[in-house]
């Protein structure tokens, strides 16, 4: 069975934020590099949704949202219905369980 992946517009500006941060520290071709493994990644929760895990905030993993690691970053996803939404995606350095749950209280 597919899924359908919907990258929502957060997630789609942290991408967005991950290529300008490799961009300017590195160059475009990186940036573009660590953008397209992530996507790479997400692609694959279509015919694999299993690969995703748990999150380590138990608040998040009651409301079913799991996480998706791309080397060091994030993917914040949950399975509505047959589809895959992705809610934002962070850097694993930082305290992203926490970021995720004071941005989903700042969109109410």
């Amino acid at each position: 069975m597919n899924y359908k992946v919907e990258i929502l517009p957060s997630a789609w500006n942290d991408l967005k934020s991950i290529e300008d941060y490799y961009a300017l520290e590195f160059d475009i071709e990186t940036a573009i590099n660590v953008s397209d493994s992530i996507l790479d990644k997400i692609e694959l929760l279509e015919t694999s949704p299993e690969i995703g895990c748990d999150t380590p905030d138990s608040w998040l993993n009651k409301r079913g949202y799991r996480m998706l690691i791309c080397d060091k970053h994030v993917a914040i996803f949950r399975f509505i219905d047959e589809a895959v939404y992705i809610y934002h995606i962070f850097d694993t350095r930082r305290d992203y369980p926490k970021l995720f749950k004071k941005q989903l209280k700042d969109d109410k």
